[in-house]
This record gives C-alpha cells, sequence and structure tokens, in this order.
C-alpha cells in the first residue's frame, strides 16, 4: 500500500491518509482501505496533479471520479485536482485510489473520510 493511514478520531467520524509522492505518471499515492462508513471526501496535495478512482466493491471504475473543486468561483467538477487547492466530494464507495496525472511529481497529497 502507497499511502500512510492516520486514524485521528476514536469515534470513527474521521479517517485521514497521507499519500507517498509520486515520480511518474499514474503512480498510486494513496490507497485507502475500507472506507464503505464514510460519505464524505476531501482531497488536497501540494504539487502536480492527480485523479481519483473509486471501487464500490464489485468493480474498481477505471474512469477518473467528476469532483469539485471547493475553490473555484463556478464550482464546476473537475477530473483533476491543482496544486494548493481543496476538492470535496459525497458518495458511498469500498476503497478510493489517488493516482499521479502527468510527469510532474504529485507532492503532498492528503485525503480526509468523514461520516456526516
Amino acid at each position: 500500500m502507497a499511502s500512510t493511514f492516520l486514524s485521528i478520531d476514536d469515534h470513527g467520524s474521521y479517517r485521514e491518509y497521507r499519500g507517498v509522492a509520486g515520480v511518474n505518471d499514474e503512480d498510486l499515492l494513496i490507497e485507502t482501505t475500507d472506507i464503505s462508513k464514510y460519505d464524505t471526501f476531501l482531497l488536497s496535495n501540494g504539487a502536480g496533479a492527480c485523479k481519483v478512482l473509486v471501487n464500490d466493491g464489485l468493480q474498481e471504475l477505471t474512469a477518473p471520479l467528476s469532483i469539485g473543486d471547493l475553490g473555484a468561483v463556478d464550482l464546476n467538477p473537475v477530473l483533476l485536482t491543482a496544486a494548493l487547492r481543496q476538492f470535496g466530494w459525497r458518495g458511498k464507495y469500498f476503497k478510493i485510489k489517488i493516482l499521479q496525472e502527468g510527469a510532474t511529481a504529485c507532492t503532498g497529497s492528503v485525503l480526509k473520510c468523514f461520516k456526516i
């Protein structure tokens, strides 16, 4: 597994994953364990771009998930993150993978999972 799992909340309403630094396109930055009890997600990274792939427990989707750029004026969904921005989405998934997109190293990626 590429990422580091940090358990933050004793009550289980919050979980955080910190990714490894990517080097090449499609490098695995974060791969969660079972996150099926969470429904709200925030993702940020310090440099580079990344994309989100989800698994519903039956299959892994191969197309990137559309996520909201919380720093954009129009809040239009995007497929790739930008550096130093916060991205969010809601849904029910079994696992999430965060992959580097492009040759620029993606660093400082953090995925936060919440149960609301």
